[in-house]
């Protein structure tokens, strides 16, 4: 039998076994607690990486919806402005329009004017022949009514000449009695409607 001694000693032997065991348990608890805690300290900053990419992404997401309505408000703002300027083309083109329509009449009328002037000043320049030769007439009459007076036998010849001239194209106004062109509507001298 074995005695207690060595019984002891075996169980001295276990427990030391034990023991070791035990330490190396502990060792690899201590390992694994180590381990835990880092992988805590790891998940902790994880988990704030992902909060500050879980906030990034939102910030970004609400970046990303003010820029789309900053780019839908610009979009607007051009549409607007395009139309403004398709309208404001559109009323110049009619304004310009306008404008030509109103030069071509205005040049138009310019034209008239510049023919009606022209016959006026034709008309003028007749009348002032005309009124230059009623003047030398008026005083060739003048000169010969002295001269037939005193000389009747040449009046009558002087006379008849100024008949021939005064019948030929003129006409003699009623209010005043001047020699007036054929085809004129009032008198030269006095303003009288023939």
């Amino acid at each position: 039998m074995t005695t207690e001694k060595e019984y002891v000693e075996r169980l001295e032997k276990i427990i030391d076994k034990q023991d070791a065991l035990l330490s190396q348990l502990d060792s690899k608890f201590n390992q694994q607690d180590s381990l835990n805690a880092s992988l805590a300290k790891q998940n902790k900053y994880l988990k704030e990486d992902i909060q500050k990419h879980k906030s990034l992404t939102r910030d970004m997401n609400k970046t990303v919806t003010q820029q789309k309505n900053v780019v839908a408000k610009l979009k607007k703002e051009l549409e607007e402005q395009l139309k403004i300027q398709q309208n404001l083309h559109k009323d110049y083109g009619e304004v310009i329009k306008n404008l030509t329509d109103d030069l071509e009449a205005e040049q138009k009328k310019n034209e008239e004017l510049i023919k009606k002037q022209t016959g006026l000043e034709s008309q003028i320049k007749k009348l002032q022949d005309d009124l230059s030769k009623s003047k030398q007439t008026s005083a060739v009459s003048n000169v010969s009514g002295y001269y037939g007076a005193v000389n009747p036998s040449s009046s009558t010849s002087q006379d008849s000449s100024a008949n021939e001239t005064s019948k030929e194209g003129l006409k003699t106004c009623p209010n005043c009695g001047s020699q007036i062109q054929e085809g004129y509507v009032f008198c030269d001298s006095c303003g009288t409607k023939l």
